[in-house]
């Protein structure tokens, strides 16, 4: 058994550089934006994400990719593993829109690692606000076709989800029930991270973007942070770019599972993506609650066999074939 043991050490330590750090990219759940591994450039899989709400971060071709920057979050949410002062790594991020908890931590994530940052006008007028450099800063109205590299990013205008009125109240009343009240402390602190983006009614039809990713082997990667009507911007980009290999949409703050899942629904059959990933699905503590996804995957199992989900944790390493016959396959999951 010693023997075996030395054998198998001596082995791994043979094997290329490569081989190790695709092993490792995918078996990690240490996210590349503070400094996890990586696959090779040359790669053609792509590793995917979830970092809490809407925040995913793709690492593809030795680039790091991030849709939103909300980790700092309000008090008594889950820790998502890292803090902002960890942040140290991406090349590119993807605003969806201007409310705290989609871009509260874009100043020191955006200062920390020099990536461009792309968003509506009123985002980045806050972010720039917030004291976003203007250097970084890139406005995009609906319509444009970006590129940073060998990525091509297609943008639609696309429109906020609806909240009823009184449910951000019957909320608050859940909470109130269940829990006990924040301490002081806690209360500071969720009143500063939400002062870090904007509650201004714009956002809702001027200030939402949906992004689709290009990847230089033509996968397509559409990220849609908030799950709002499909408006004409998704239509010309779900035109524009034909089928999705991968989907990431918001899903609804909705308490009942017959509301939550129409407007996320609607949009995951317009892309049709060959996988769908769920965002913003768990709880804002004190306003939103966690949403059940299966009565969402259910109905994709049974009316879109062909679109395969997961449900990853935070930091999972979601690796998905980006070419060949599994494209658009999740060839690893690492929980």
């Amino acid at each position: 058994m010693i023997f075996r043991s030395i054998f198998m050490t001596l082995a791994l330590l043979a094997v290329p550089c490569a081989a190790h750090a695709a092993e490792d990219a995918c078996d990690s759940l240490t996210p590349a934006l503070v400094g996890g591994p990586m696959l090779p450039a040359k790669s053609d899989t792509a590793v995917l994400r979830w970092l809490g709400n809407a925040n995913y971060e793709v690492g593809f071709g030795g680039k790091v990719y991030l849709f939103d920057t909300y980790y700092d979050r309000v008090s008594r949410s889950r820790p998502i593993g890292f803090s902002v002062a960890d942040v140290k790594r991406a090349d590119v991020i993807f605003l969806s829109h201007a409310h705290f908890d989609h871009m509260s931590d874009i100043v020191p994530v955006a200062k920390q690692t020099g990536a461009m940052v792309v968003g509506a006008p009123i985002t980045i007028e806050v972010a720039e606000k917030l004291g976003l450099p203007a250097s970084q800063a890139i406005i995009a109205k609906g319509g444009e076709t970006l590129r940073f590299g060998d990525l091509t990013v297609e943008v639609a205008l696309a429109k906020h989800s609806t909240i009823e009125d009184g449910l951000i109240d019957a909320y608050h009343n859940v909470y109130a029930v269940e829990t006990r009240p924040d301490t002081p402390e806690e209360a500071a602190h969720t009143k500063e991270v939400t002062a870090r983006g904007t509650f201004d009614p714009a956002v809702n039809d001027k200030g939402t973007l949906a992004f689709a990713l290009v990847l230089r082997n033509g996968f397509k990667i559409v990220g849609v942070g908030s799950a709002g009507p499909i408006t004409d911007g998704d239509r010309e980009l779900a035109k524009k770019i034909g089928r999705a290999d991968v989907a990431i949409i918001a899903y609804q703050p909705h308490a009942v599972a017959e509301r939550q899942i129409p407007d996320t629904w609607a949009l995951i059959r317009l892309f049709q993506p060959r996988l769908y990933l769920p965002a913003h699905h768990d709880h804002s503590f004190g306003t939103w609650l966690d949403l059940g996804l299966e009565p969402l995957f259910l109905k994709l199992r049974d009316e879109m066999p062909g679109t395969a989900f997961a449900a990853p944790l935070y930091r999972s390493a979601i690796c998905v074939a980006t070419s060949g016959p599994q494209r658009g396959t999740i060839t690893k999951l690492r929980y």
